[in-house]
């Protein structure tokens, strides 16, 4: 029987994963090659969020290896207790972050604008990072590597837009930590992760000023609209199996 907390089972789905994975910091860094609006579209919009962190391990686990959802963290199961968590969670973080800022803080169209975009971008996160990697990694290497692993995936892939690896890997290390709390994606998302983005890029980053337009506001409701449009097509495919 496997140690849950730390062994060594490769295969050929874990050598999947890491590459998804590696191909998405290698689009992120490819942001900084092509550096143009419709590069950041193409590559991290399209290629990264939609295409690669959405449809693909979707597609992937309940499709090809026709499991649940739910081995992603997508599941109903203890939901009222979860949120519960998220939103308690989300509260302290912002109680913390209110409490040691010194500056006025403005909340402004453009605001918005970036907020809906940065929870675009999460929903991504959440199925890609904390779903589908942070599960080949702990099925590959154990729970504890796979807090790590996934931290520095999540760090790294931020190498295009926002550079702060080690700040971003120990926010990492946080979350993936708290999702084993409950194994659920909604103990993170949207409230205790969502905090930490927003606080993080809008006042902590000068990569919220990229965002606070009304084209990244289009882009984030033409992302949902095509994760919406891939949920639907991954579950017929999956009902008809």
């Amino acid at each position: 029987m496997k140690n849950k907390w730390l062994h060594f089972s490769v295969d050929k789905e874990t050598l999947f994963a890491l590459a998804c994975g590696l191909l998405m910091i290698l689009l992120s860094v490819a942001m900084n090659w092509f550096k143009s609006e419709i590069a950041n579209v193409i590559l991290r919009d399209a290629l990264m969020i939609v295409l690669l962190g959405f449809f693909t391990p979707l597609y992937y686990i309940v499709v090809v290896k026709k499991q649940s959802p739910a081995v992603l963290g997508l599941h109903k199961k203890r939901l009222a207790a979860t949120l519960a968590i998220n939103v308690g969670a989300g509260g302290a973080l912002l109680a913390i972050f209110v409490g040691k800022n010194t500056e006025a803080i403005v909340f402004t169209q453009g605001s918005f604008y970036a907020m809906t975009y940065i929870f675009a971008a999460g929903i991504f996160e959440m199925v890609f990072i904390y779903g589908f990697l942070r599960y080949e990694l702990e099925r590959a290497f154990g729970i504890v590597p796979a807090i790590f692993l996934t931290a520095a995936f999540y760090s790294l892939h931020h190498a295009g837009f926002q550079p702060e690896f080690a700040k971003l890997f120990f926010v990492g290390v946080m979350y993936v930590a708290a999702f084993y709390f409950t194994r659920s994606i909604f103990a993170l998302f949207p409230c205790f992760w969502g905090v930490g983005a927003c606080w993080d890029v809008l006042v902590n980053s000068d990569a919220g000023a990229q965002l606070r337009n009304r084209t990244s506001f289009v882009i984030a409701l033409t992302m949902f609209a095509a994760m919406t449009g891939i949920g639907i097509f991954v579950w017929r495919k999956s009902i008809r199996l």
